[in-house]
Order: structure tokens, then sequence, then C-alpha cells
């Protein structure tokens, strides 16, 4: 992302030559990977981009963590609801892919905090001592009373 990415919000959406609106393509709010602004304008239009940093960058991870981990579980809804044969399918490119951008923003995350991939690798392996991991697909269900 360049600097002439950078518009005024009360210049988006119209021409910096012109006081007249152009098509108003859209308005997104949210954390794009950082090659995004360039395929934008290789797509003809003009994106309007501002950067952030510490806790608003934090805020921003968080809701792209959200909304890439729905997107994963809709791929996931999608891939089980048709009738996929276990190959490589539009279906299992689509979770793949999904699955690799909640990858990206959990590194991106990681590379924001204060710790390290091996302190949170050694964090995880402490929790999954204690409580296990999520291998055995258990799902719990309700909790009765002991006698």
């Amino acid at each position: 992302m360049t600097d002439d990415d950078t518009q005024n919000s009360d210049t988006a959406g119209r021409s910096a030559a012109s006081d007249t609106a152009d098509e108003y393509v859209g308005a997104y709010d949210k954390l794009v990977r950082d090659d995004v602004p360039a395929v934008v304008r290789a797509d003809g239009n003009r994106p309007v981009t501002r950067r952030v940093d510490g806790g608003e960058y934090e805020r921003y991870l968080a809701a792209k963590l959200v909304e890439e981990a729905r997107e994963y579980a809709d791929a996931v809804e999608t891939e089980g609801s048709g009738a996929n044969d276990g190959s490589d399918s539009d279906e299992s490119d689509d979770v793949l892919d999904e699955l690799a951008d909640v990858h990206a923003v959990l590194d991106a995350i990681v590379d924001e905090s204060a710790f390290s991939q091996d302190d949170v690798d050694a964090r995880e392996r402490e929790k999954a001592t204690d409580r296990g991991r999520f291998v055995d697909g258990v799902v719990l269900e309700r909790i009765d009373a002991g006698e």
C-alpha cells in the first residue's frame, strides 16, 4: 500500500480531480491483505485506504479473525452439504483457502503481540496436557448434576 492510496474520508467515492461523484463501488472498513489495493487498481478502480497500528491494528486483526473464521465455517458447511466424494473439488479448495486465511491472520496476530510463536506453541502444549486437544471430536452437550 502506498501513500497515494490514502484519502481523506470526505473524498471517498469522489474523483480527486472533480467535485462530482464517481461511480461508488462500496465501503468496507476492514483489514485487507497488503496487495489488495494493487489488485483494486488493476481492476480499474481507486482504493481509498488508511494504515492502522497499535491497538487499532489489533482490533482490526481480531475482527478479521472472526470474519475469516466465519468464512471457514461457511465453506465447511457448504462442503458438507454437497456431494463431495473426498476428491479435490471447488468446495475443498474453498475450505483450504479459508483455512489459509485464518492461519495468515493468526500469524499476523502473533507477530503483532508481545508473544513469540514459540510462546504460543508452548502454551498450546500446556493446555493440551491439562485438558487435551481437539482431535477426538468430543462435543459437550450438557453436564448433569452428580450424585
